[in-house]
């Protein structure tokens, strides 16, 4: 694996010297003679594939800068979770630098220039390409959801001082890129490799995943942006995801807690996707369920063991799941009705969070029998998703005919009845429900949701709840540049909101 690293490296380091340009060296890789065939561009590919799993879905600064999780107990995400930065994030905090996104953009960047030099047939061009751009495109929509205006960089060569693209710039780019990806990459279930091999892996970018990602770029969009007529292209992207049949949705919450948490289902459509290896493995405290599951998930524990970082309390957790006969309940939760009995002296009256269900421990040595990971990967998206995405916009659109069918798809799967509230109350209801499937599911999930819904006075904390029409003009809600943008580059401009509470330099 390691080797692949070196390769893209040396790719890209260039000499001065004119017949270093000119001249392919016969013992080693130059960007001239790496560049030729299938075996470089699937090395290239894979090296991109890691960089993505390893500096995004593994990195647990991207679970850190979370800003909407809904526990009582927050620990490390207090002041995240109160947008009250300043107070825990330095200047060159990892929750507010961009480097490791960019890290995966440029692998991208690296194939998409150099793709055309390679010898490849269509189907192999096809593959690889799509790979980069519909990567690369999700990577950027992550970005511009958290930060806005971010540097759009589309070639590996362009480096030097960089100014923020505006956010909308840099969505119409995942758009043009992720339309043309679609065009590029077949079905999920008809992905092959360049030796004709059947890819099972949900972090391999079908056309099916662009379309997912558009969905929801769609949709961020139209309501951020104030452009409703974006629903309507929102709800297509849907359908299709929807009617590929690629995807089926799980036939109950055990088998989502079971089959899908740990990866590569049928429901499954993106996801970082992790290995039992050295390299791969994603330590078990890099997972969000790592600070929120203990006993009876993690090993060596007991009911009375203290819990830190994210405590969750039994009338919340009611509160979220009213209804006693929520699969949910039970599944995400140990035995949520009668260990809410429990002396509080043993519980501190919060919930024990079983969602990751399977771990894996170390055999040997003085750690042997302690939790070393989960087996589960990183779910970005799943087909529950889209469907409720499909019904926030149908209701937007006055399809509430439409967005009750959706939305009453997920409650009954979950043992839920039919919602009976009226249309008034259905896109908060909507939004309820993704609460509540996706607890302690993916990246900063509910944070954005919040922030396209427009409740995140209502919903999450602290200085959110106070902010004005002005503040969210000057980027409240998005994140502040960190310092490490500002070295060497005068073109670049913190946040309005952040240069005036803490971030000023």
């Amino acid at each position: 694996m390691k080797r692949i690293y070196v390769f893209i490296l040396l790719a890209l380091s260039l000499s001065s010297c004119d017949d270093f340009l000119t001249v392919e060296s016969d013992t080693g890789v130059t960007s001239l003679n790496y560049w030729k065939n299938a075996s470089d561009l699937n090395a290239a590919n894979y090296g991109l594939h890691q960089t993505f799993r390893y500096n995004i879905g593994r990195n647990v600064s991207a679970q850190y800068r979370d800003r909407g999780q809904p526990f009582d107990v927050l620990g490390i995400w207090t002041n995240p979770s109160n947008n009250d930065l300043s107070r825990g994030w330095t200047p060159t905090h990892a929750c507010i630098n961009w480097n490791n996104e960019y890290k995966v953009i440029n692998e991208a960047n690296l194939i998409l220039d150099n793709i055309d030099r390679a010898a490849l047939t269509s189907e192999q061009y096809n593959f690889f390409r799509g790979q980069a751009l519909g990567i690369r495109a999700y990577v950027y929509f992550y970005m511009l959801q958290n930060w806005g205006d971010v540097p759009l960089i589309v070639h590996a060569e362009d480096v030097g001082m960089k100014s923020r693209t505006a956010w909308q710039k840099v969505a119409e780019r995942c758009i043009v890129d992720l339309r043309e990806a679609i065009t590029l990459l077949p079905v999920a279930d008809e992905l092959k490799d360049i030796e004709g091999n059947p890819i099972t892996s949900k972090q391999a970018v079908s056309s099916g995943t662009c379309h997912a990602i558009l969905a929801h770029l769609y949709a961020w969009k139209a309501v951020v942006n104030k452009e409703p007529e974006l629903l309507k292209l929102a709800i297509l992207e849907c359908d299709s995801v929807i009617s590929d049949n690629s995807y089926q949705l799980a036939g109950h919450m055990k088998e989502v807690c079971e089959k899908v948490i740990p990866g590569n289902s049928r429901e499954g459509i993106f996801e970082y996707d992790f290995e039992n290896s050295e390299y791969d493995l994603k330590g078990w405290g890099a997972y969000l369920a790592g600070f929120c599951q203990w006993w009876p998930i993690v090993p060596l524990t007991t009911p009375s063991t203290a819990r830190r970082g994210l405590l969750i309390s039994n009338s919340t957790v009611y509160k979220m799941f009213p209804d006693p006969e929520d699969q949910r309940r039970e599944e995400y939760f140990y035995k949520l009705d009668s260990m809410a009995k429990v002396s509080t002296t043993i519980t501190k009256g919060n919930a024990y969070v079983q969602k990751y269900q399977q771990v894996i421990t170390y055999e040997s040595g003085n750690q042997k029998g302690q939790i070393k990971s989960y087996i589960a990967n990183e779910i970005i998206i799943r087909l529950a998703d889209i469907i409720l995405l499909r019904a926030e916009c149908k209701a937007r659109v006055g399809d509430h005919g439409g967005a009750r069918i959706d939305l009453n798809r997920i409650r009954n799967r979950a043992g839920v009845k039919d919602y009976a509230g009226t249309d008034v109350d259905l896109q908060d209801e909507i939004q309820d429900e993704r609460e509540r499937e996706f607890f302690v599911e993916g990246f900063s999930t509910r944070y954005f949701d919040c922030v396209r819904n427009g409740n995140y006075r209502e919903r999450l904390k602290g200085k959110f709840k106070t902010l004005t029409e002005q503040d969210v003009k000057d980027g409240a809600l998005f994140l502040p540049v960190g310092k490490m943008a500002f070295y060497d580059n005068t073109l670049m401009l913190q946040t309005p909101y952040w240069k005036r509470n803490g971030y000023t330099y």
